[in-house]
């Protein structure tokens, strides 16, 4: 084996897990950040207001007509501030931080091929097959 060969193995060597490297941080860093959820998870700190359909409270409330340009036009935008309420970060259990560092990444297996792959490359590109 030639010196440019054994350099060029030891480079792709190298490269191979430098990679490895890299998927392992990612999977890494993507568990951490997968397991706190986001704000948009959380509950509203206020809690939330549940109103039945058809009850009084529902009856009293009016409701928005937008069905000409003018209504459309003179509605006011939804304040989406005063409606999320302030949320509250998730902090995690011991539990929880124990099985995020136990976790080891893996992957499922692949499936089997398609049976029909033929039949349907030939009814879909009939040029390729002549």
């Amino acid at each position: 084996m030639s010196l440019k060969a054994t350099m060029s193995l030891k480079a792709s060597r190298s490269g191979h897990r430098f990679a490895f490297a890299m998927t392992a941080g990612i999977v890494a860093g993507s568990a951490i950040f997968a397991a706190t959820p986001g704000l948009a998870q959380t509950a509203p700190a206020g809690g939330t207001a549940i109103i039945q359909h058809g009850s009084e409270k529902a009856r009293q409330m009016k409701e928005p007509s937008f069905q000409t340009r003018e209504e459309r036009l003179n509605a006011k935008p939804l304040d989406w501030n005063s409606t999320i309420g302030k949320p509250k970060p998730h902090t995690l259990t011991a539990a929880e931080r124990k099985a995020l560092q136990t976790a080891k990444p893996a992957s499922a297996g692949g499936g089997a091929p398609n049976p029909n792959a033929d039949e349907e490359a030939r009814k879909l590109h009939p040029d390729d097959w002549k």
